[in-house]
């Protein structure tokens, strides 16, 4: 008996041994990967994951990626070509230690819609490619291998007919390139956070932050930014032809201007060229029904404010960047996208308006520093039971949103291009294959 005991005793402390060895081990990850100092990360080439800006990076994913950090230790996020302690990319295979963040389509994508033929030899691809149940890979369709802005110019330019894209990356390049088309959603994909070590810990507290409410709520403003009906609207997608041709036509005449009074105030130029396009398409002759005038839209007070002639467009782009800089102090405490909005409001519908929906959101003890928020208020700001108790009372609040909205998609077309211009001039854009 005392035997049988003895070897019991002697099992539960080997379990217990066990137990404690396989509980340590699981924080061990978890644990290594809090104490380090940097992360370094690794992306596929994919511009709705990683943006880079002179201010940095940016991205969808490469957000969400920093919160994540930020909540687990206050860490800062490293880009690195070779070692990496996370990776994220694409796949249509799931892999042992990555965590599927998220899955979306898998799209045809075209920029001639009359191809008929070669739509239909596509089709007939891709359908043995699913009867014979073959991967995408076996047919040398690679969508992640080449570098994306490459292949969409490429496509763009009618080098190639078709590419295959994730629905992101074609939300993302349909801003740019409105005449690419879906031909046929061919399945889904999924986006992969790989960790390169992980013993269950990390993928356990990985899940409990993406399931989190705060994290629900830091995802909505992030589809917001990137992926919102305002951002990815019809209105932006045929709104952007007429604009990208006016680039062509109309931005060359004050290109310069832009320039030079973006020089003084250390501005972006981009930013008032994309603001005088939605104040007056870049006609200097411009005149509102309400008497603002000329290339960007000041009115008669603002303008003898400032001492500038609104008519003359050098004087008229001054006049405007001093303003702007000066609304912009105004909202310096908050993030750069924040601030941006915020002041683009306030040259819109008047900095009082914007301190008054700062006010009401204060007094409903919401976050002030992200504007999903305080956009909602602005909204609002056409209805009586809403502004009848603010300083400045009512404002069409929907008009700004909209003015904000389309501001900062001409400047990403902007942006964009300028950069693909660069690229073309250095000659870094390649031939791309004839087919799929």
């Amino acid at each position: 008996m005392l035997k049988l005991f003895a070897r019991f005793i002697a099992v539960m402390i080997v379990i217990a041994g066990i137990y404690l060895a396989y509980t340590n081990t699981t924080q061990t990850a978890l644990k290594q990967f809090k104490n380090r100092e940097a992360i370094l990360v690794s992306f596929q080439n994919l511009p709705e994951i990683i943006l880079q800006s002179k201010e940095g990076y940016t991205g969808y994913q490469y957000e969400l990626l920093e919160n994540y950090l930020y909540k687990l230790n206050k860490q800062k996020i490293e880009i690195s070509d070779t070692k990496h302690d996370v990776q994220i990319y694409y796949s249509l295979n799931v892999c042992k230690t990555c965590v599927i963040v998220e899955e979306e389509d898998l799209l045809l994508v075209s920029n001639n819609y009359n191809n008929i033929n070669n739509d239909i030899e596509i089709y007939s691809k891709l359908e043995s490619i699913s009867k014979n149940n073959n991967s995408l890979e076996d047919y040398q369709i690679y969508y992640t291998s080449n570098n994306l802005d490459d292949l969409i110019f490429n496509l763009n330019s009618n080098l190639i007919s078709h590419t295959i894209l994730p629905r992101g990356s074609y939300l993302f390049y349909k801003k740019y390139y409105p005449n690419l088309s879906i031909k046929k959603n061919i399945g889904s994909i999924k986006l992969l956070w790989k960790f390169s070590f992980d013993d269950g810990s990390l993928k356990n507290n990985l899940f409990k932050y993406l399931e989190s409410d705060e994290t629900l709520s830091y995802i909505e403003s992030l589809d917001d930014k990137y992926y919102s009906n305002n951002t990815i609207s019809s209105y932006i997608f045929i709104g952007s032809r007429e604009f990208i041709a006016d680039m062509a036509t109309k931005l060359p005449i004050y290109e310069g201007r832009f320039k030079e009074a973006a020089n003084v105030y250390n501005l972006d130029w981009k930013l008032l060229a994309a603001i005088s396009y939605q104040e007056s398409k870049w006609n200097n002759n411009a005149i509102s029904p309400t008497g603002v005038k000329g290339l960007m839209m000041l009115t008669k007070s603002t303008a003898d404010m400032l001492g500038v002639n609104r008519l003359n467009p050098s004087e008229s782009i001054l006049g405007a960047s001093k303003y702007i800089t000066q609304l912009s102090k105004k909202y310096i405490k908050y993030d750069e996208d924040t601030m941006m909005s915020m002041t683009l409001g306030a040259y819109n519908v008047g900095p009082g308006h914007i301190s008054d929906i700062i006010k009401i959101a204060i007094k409903d003890n919401v976050n002030i520093e992200n504007w999903l928020t305080l956009k909602k208020y602005l909204l609002k700001l056409h209805k009586k039971q809403f502004y009848k108790n603010m300083e400045y009372g009512y404002a069409r609040g929907w008009e700004a949103v909209q003015y904000i909205e389309n501001v900062k998609q001409y400047y990403d077309i902007i942006s964009f291009l300028e950069e693909k211009d660069k690229k073309i001039k250095n000659n870094i854009i390649q031939e791309g294959p004839k087919t799929l």
